[in-house]
Protein backbone atom coordinates (compact mmCIF):
# COMPACT_ATOMS: atom_id res chain seq x y z
CA UNK A 1 0.00 0.00 0.00
CA UNK A 2 0.99 3.48 -0.92
CA UNK A 3 1.29 5.89 1.41
CA UNK A 4 0.54 9.54 0.04
CA UNK A 5 0.24 11.70 3.49
CA UNK A 6 1.82 15.20 3.31
CA UNK A 7 1.71 14.97 -0.60
CA UNK A 8 0.24 17.70 -2.13
CA UNK A 9 -0.70 18.49 -5.58
CA UNK A 10 -0.60 22.27 -7.20
CA UNK A 11 -3.22 23.96 -7.43
CA UNK A 12 -3.74 23.63 -10.91
CA UNK A 13 -3.14 19.87 -11.56
CA UNK A 14 -6.64 18.59 -11.55
CA UNK A 15 -7.38 21.29 -14.46
CA UNK A 16 -3.91 20.34 -16.34
CA UNK A 17 -5.17 16.89 -15.95
CA UNK A 18 -8.21 17.42 -17.55
CA UNK A 19 -7.16 19.03 -20.45
CA UNK A 20 -4.62 16.71 -21.41
CA UNK A 21 -6.87 14.01 -21.25
CA UNK A 22 -9.15 15.80 -23.20
CA UNK A 23 -6.88 16.10 -25.51
CA UNK A 24 -5.50 13.52 -25.57
CA UNK A 25 -9.01 11.84 -26.23
CA UNK A 26 -9.30 13.96 -29.05
CA UNK A 27 -6.14 12.43 -30.50
CA UNK A 28 -7.20 9.08 -30.24
CA UNK A 29 -10.66 9.75 -31.63
CA UNK A 30 -9.24 11.69 -34.84
CA UNK A 31 -6.66 8.59 -35.67
CA UNK A 32 -9.57 5.94 -34.95
CA UNK A 33 -11.93 8.13 -38.02
CA UNK A 34 -8.94 8.43 -40.17
CA UNK A 35 -8.31 4.72 -40.14
CA UNK A 36 -11.85 3.36 -39.79
CA UNK A 37 -13.05 3.43 -43.34
CA UNK A 38 -10.42 1.05 -44.50
CA UNK A 39 -12.02 -1.52 -42.19
CA UNK A 40 -15.86 -1.02 -42.49
CA UNK A 41 -17.77 -2.43 -44.90
CA UNK A 42 -18.49 -0.48 -48.04
CA UNK A 43 -22.34 -1.39 -48.12
CA UNK A 44 -24.32 -4.60 -47.90
CA UNK A 45 -27.42 -2.83 -49.34
CA UNK A 46 -28.57 -4.88 -52.79
CA UNK A 47 -30.82 -2.95 -55.34
CA UNK A 48 -32.50 -4.24 -58.18
CA UNK A 49 -31.43 -2.79 -61.92
CA UNK A 50 -34.64 -2.57 -63.88
CA UNK A 51 -32.27 -2.12 -67.45
CA UNK A 52 -30.12 -4.84 -66.51
CA UNK A 53 -32.73 -6.57 -64.91
CA UNK A 54 -30.50 -8.14 -61.98
CA UNK A 55 -29.12 -7.06 -58.61
CA UNK A 56 -26.55 -5.01 -58.30
CA UNK A 57 -24.73 -5.54 -54.65
CA UNK A 58 -23.27 -2.18 -53.19
CA UNK A 59 -25.58 0.05 -54.32
CA UNK A 60 -24.93 3.21 -51.52
CA UNK A 61 -21.28 2.51 -52.36
CA UNK A 62 -19.27 4.17 -49.37
CA UNK A 63 -22.32 5.60 -46.87
CA UNK A 64 -21.20 3.35 -44.06
CA UNK A 65 -17.57 3.43 -44.53
CA UNK A 66 -18.26 7.36 -44.13
CA UNK A 67 -20.85 6.94 -41.09
CA UNK A 68 -18.78 7.08 -38.10
CA UNK A 69 -19.56 9.67 -35.94
CA UNK A 70 -18.16 11.05 -32.17
CA UNK A 71 -20.65 12.03 -30.12
CA UNK A 72 -19.26 12.45 -27.12
CA UNK A 73 -15.24 11.97 -26.65
CA UNK A 74 -14.09 7.92 -26.59
CA UNK A 75 -17.69 7.21 -28.33
CA UNK A 76 -17.50 6.20 -32.20
CA UNK A 77 -20.71 5.28 -33.64
CA UNK A 78 -21.41 4.13 -36.95
CA UNK A 79 -25.26 5.98 -38.09
CA UNK A 80 -26.17 4.25 -40.95
CA UNK A 81 -29.20 1.41 -40.33
CA UNK A 82 -27.31 -1.35 -40.88
CA UNK A 83 -24.10 -0.75 -39.28
CA UNK A 84 -24.89 -3.00 -36.10
CA UNK A 85 -25.67 -5.92 -38.02
CA UNK A 86 -22.69 -5.71 -40.54
CA UNK A 87 -20.59 -5.13 -37.41
CA UNK A 88 -21.01 -8.87 -35.98
CA UNK A 89 -22.18 -10.66 -39.51
CA UNK A 90 -20.19 -9.21 -42.65
CA UNK A 91 -18.39 -11.80 -45.01
CA UNK A 92 -15.31 -9.22 -46.02
CA UNK A 93 -16.58 -8.88 -49.48
CA UNK A 94 -16.25 -5.46 -50.21
CA UNK A 95 -12.28 -5.55 -49.62
CA UNK A 96 -9.41 -7.16 -48.45
CA UNK A 97 -9.45 -5.16 -44.76
CA UNK A 98 -13.40 -4.60 -44.86
CA UNK A 99 -15.09 -7.31 -42.65
CA UNK A 100 -17.23 -7.74 -39.40
CA UNK A 101 -15.09 -6.36 -35.97
CA UNK A 102 -13.49 -3.58 -37.99
CA UNK A 103 -12.77 -1.37 -34.87
CA UNK A 104 -11.44 -4.28 -33.09
CA UNK A 105 -9.34 -5.41 -36.38
CA UNK A 106 -8.27 -1.23 -36.67
CA UNK A 107 -7.35 -0.83 -33.44
CA UNK A 108 -4.60 -4.81 -33.48
CA UNK A 109 -3.51 -2.93 -37.06
CA UNK A 110 -3.09 0.28 -35.57
CA UNK A 111 -2.21 0.57 -32.01
CA UNK A 112 1.56 0.90 -32.45
CA UNK A 113 0.78 4.12 -34.29
CA UNK A 114 -1.51 5.41 -32.73
CA UNK A 115 0.15 5.45 -29.44
CA UNK A 116 3.56 6.80 -31.05
CA UNK A 117 1.29 9.66 -32.07
CA UNK A 118 0.07 10.30 -28.77
CA UNK A 119 3.45 9.73 -26.82
CA UNK A 120 4.62 13.18 -29.75
CA UNK A 121 1.56 15.28 -27.84
CA UNK A 122 3.33 15.22 -24.52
Amino acid sequence: MLNFKGLVFSPDFENKAKKNFAEAQDYIDGQCLKYLPDYTPISMDKGYNRRLKKVIPFTGKGKMSKAHKVPQPGLIINTEPKARHEYYTNKGYSGPNRGKYWFERMKADHKDDILKGLNKLK
